[in-house]
């Protein structure tokens, strides 16, 4: 028969197995109940151990779904905020090689441009000077004034020869002589023919046409016995109206043509030789060959050696 003491001791471990009313725990801190967390509740009921898992994992659960599921939604949704998808755009190689060719082109005119300006600065070949070891009127004079020549120790002398022969009466009607045919320098008379472009039609005195060297000009001369009227006006196209030339026949010039500036000459058999407008473009008012600068090819004398009664000599 059990005692009293006994019957106490087996109640108490029914209610510490059992159910168990967390109320008689005094360690146990009572836990306030939310509204709408019945599971908790219930769990309490059932131990300390359910309790503890029952408060973590639902709590873990909740978080990773909700996650999981907005994650899908950012992912899934057609107003998501992700980063933008660059879609690569094709290199325009049309414009590309557009652009090329317009860059090679314009170097092409710039080395052609900058290829005339060295040519004409060159004279054209075949040319004869008569200068020696200069290569110009302006070293020519320049080396005479510095006092590094003399004039008569030049082999032309009468390249820096630029006296009015006929300035005193007593040889005011003398014509002056010259080396070469036709002259290309040297003393001359008082009044320069006229060098507008000027076609003349006959012969003009040499005086007047060495004075228009002087000023700058080009004379272009033929001899009419080699040269038909188709030839005379094919040379008279390069001359008609350019200023600072001049063209006229030069009798027994032995030759078709001769393009004459001061101190130089070009002698051809050829009316197409391209050496003739060479001539032309380099000489006319070159500075370095002019021996009288900026002097006027307008107002001289117009007259020919065949001009009735009248003296082309100034």
């Amino acid at each position: 028969m059990a005692t009293k003491k006994q019957s106490a001791t087996k109640s108490a471990g029914k209610g510490s197995t059992g159910k168990g009313d967390s109320a008689e725990d005094p360690k146990e801190t009572p836990v306030k109940e939310s509204a709408g967390s019945k599971g908790s509740s219930k769990a309490k009921t059932s131990g300390k151990t359910p309790a503890k898992g029952a408060g973590k994992t639902p709590a873990k659960s909740s978080g990773k779904s909700a996650f999981d599921t907005s994650s899908k939604n950012a992912k899934s949704g057609p107003g998501r905020k992700g980063r933008a998808v660059q879609v690569k755009q094709p290199k325009p190689w049309g414009l590309i090689l557009t652009f090329a060719g317009v860059g090679v082109v314009a170097l092409g005119l710039i080395g052609a441009a900058v290829f005339v300006v060295w040519d004409r600065s060159q004279p054209p070949e075949g040319v004869t000077d008569y200068y020696g070891e200069y290569a110009n009127y302006s070293e020519v004079s320049k080396a005479l004034q510095d006092g590094d020549v003399t004039e008569e120790d030049l082999e032309h002398p009468w390249v820096v020869q630029q006296t009015h022969v006929d300035g005193d009466e007593d040889t005011s009607n003398d014509n002056p002589t010259y080396e070469t045919t036709p002259p290309t320098g040297g003393n001359h008379l008082g009044a320069w023919q006229t060098c507008t472009g000027s076609v003349y039609a006959a012969a003009i005195v040499d005086g007047n046409a060495v004075h228009s060297l002087e000023h700058g000009a080009v004379w272009l001369t033929y001899d009419p016995a080699l040269v038909d009227g188709d030839g005379i006006a094919q040379l008279s196209e390069k001359i008609n109206g350019r200023d600072y030339t001049l063209m006229s026949p030069y009798p027994e010039q032995g030759v078709e043509v001769s393009v004459q500036a001061w101190g130089v000459q070009y002698q051809t058999d050829d009316l197409n030789d391209p050496k003739i407008d060479e001539f032309l473009d380099y000489y006319i008012q070159n500075a370095d060959n002019t021996a009288e600068a900026n002097a006027a090819c307008s107002g001289g004398v117009s007259t020919t050696v065949e001009d009735a009664g009248q003296m082309p000599t100034g």
